[in-house]
Order: C-alpha cells, then sequence, then structure tokens
C-alpha cells in the first residue's frame, strides 16, 4: 500500500469555492477511476487543503493519475482549478498499521467522530526513524488510547525523513483536555526527555474535516 497525501494552498478567500469545485467535480471524478480518497480536511484558517489518497503501489499510483490527468472532466477544470490554488506539496508515504482505528480496507476515515483533527508532521533525524518508530508504538500509541484520543492515521515518507499522522477530537475544548490527560499519562512521562532527541522539527496543523461520499 502507498498513500499520497496533498497540502494545497488555496488562494486567499477561494476556499469555498475550491470546495464546490473537488466536491463537485474533482472528487466524483477520482471515485470513477477508482482512486480512493482516504480522507479531506481544510485547515481552520481556511488557507490550504489537505487530502490523501491510497494506491496499491507505484505502479498502480503512476496508471490511475495518468488516467486522471488525461480524462476530459480534469481538462475541463484543469483551468480553474490553477485559478483557485497557489502551491501544492505532494508527499508519497507508507501507511503504519498498528492501531485499530484503521479499517483495514483503506476506505474513508470516519468524520463522523472527528470534527476536529490534527495533522502533525514530524522531521526525523537522520538514521533514527526505525528507532522513533519503535518508541511510538511502544509509548505514543498506548498513551493515545489511554487518554481517550483516536489515531486515525500514521504513515512516513518514503525516504524514511518524515514521520505523518493524525489525531482526532470533538471539538478545541477536548482537545485541551485530553492533550493534557496525554502529557501527565505514564507512557509520555517515559519517554518525553527522549522525543526531542528523535525529531529534528514538528508542524501541526488543526483541521476540520470535508465530508465526502464513500465511494
Amino acid at each position: 500500500m502507498l498513500s499520497e497525501l496533498r497540502i494545497v494552498t488555496i488562494n486567499k478567500g477561494q476556499m469555498g469555492n475550491w470546495l464546490d469545485l473537488f466536491c463537485d467535480r474533482l472528487a466524483p471524478l477520482a471515485r470513477r477511476l477508482d482512486i480512493r480518497i482516504t480522507g479531506a480536511w481544510t485547515d481552520v484558517d481556511g488557507e490550504r487543503f489537505v487530502q490523501i489518497r491510497s494506491f496499491e503501489d507505484d505502479k498502480d499510483m503512476a496508471a490511475r493519475r495518468a488516467r486522471f490527468t488525461g480524462h476530459s472532466e480534469w481538462r475541463a477544470v484543469e483551468s480553474r482549478v490553477l485559478d483557485l490554488t497557489a502551491a501544492q506539496d505532494i508527499v508519497k508515504l507508507q501507511p503504519i498499521w498498528h492501531f485499530d482505528d484503521w479499517d483495514g480496507n483503506h476506505g474513508l476515515l470516519d468524520m463522523d467522530r472527528s470534527p476536529l483533527a490534527q495533522l502533525r508532521i514530524y522531521t526525523v533525524n537522520k538514521g533514527m526513524m526505525p528507532v522513533w518508530k519503535d518508541l511510538y508504538k511502544r509509548y505514543e500509541v498506548p498513551g493515545h488510547q489511554t487518554a481517550g484520543i483516536p489515531l486515525e492515521w500514521l504513515s512516513h515518507d518514503l525516504e524514511e525523513e518524515r514521520f505523518c499522522w493524525i489525531r482526532s477530537f470533538e471539538n478545541k475544548w477536548d482537545m485541551e483536555k485530553r492533550q493534557d490527560h496525554f502529557h501527565e499519562g505514564l507512557d509520555w512521562q517515559a519517554v518525553k526527555d527522549r522525543v526531542p532527541t528523535l525529531i529534528a522539527h514538528s508542524e501541526v496543523m488543526l483541521m476540520n474535516p470535508v465530508q465526502l461520499e464513500a465511494g
């Protein structure tokens, strides 16, 4: 399995128009071409759009991308996409499966119970991804479970430089309460001094989900 994290910067004031285009034209086209949109979000500032797409492997990704960009429906809206978007960052990712919240079928994430989400992107110190993944599995996963924080998605880029994950909350009050619970927990206390030695940089994006039809 191979995933693609797409972070699109939307031109100022155009998020509503972008969402209309994405939900009405782009997402339905992807579904018709069997491109699996695992989830989609907007950041709370209305500046960036986040999408996860899933494929079997590199060959499948290339073939389905080619079908998408070669389709007449895409060509009909391509100029509109360019008008609405300022930049796009695409990261190929290898999903990680050590927890129960993932549905196992790489389908749509359960947005009904995650109205607020954090996308967290960690730059891991060179050569330390295996150590970080082991620490995360042994301490962070159970720590989040104890704090009642759903982990929606875990992955790392193919170069093993960036670790990307999503956790979800009911609202900002719930987020603050559960984050405090996590930081007070025994699992975090056991590794809180170790984590900064493994992570060179972190970016956190607060997001709201975009409701999509399951396809």
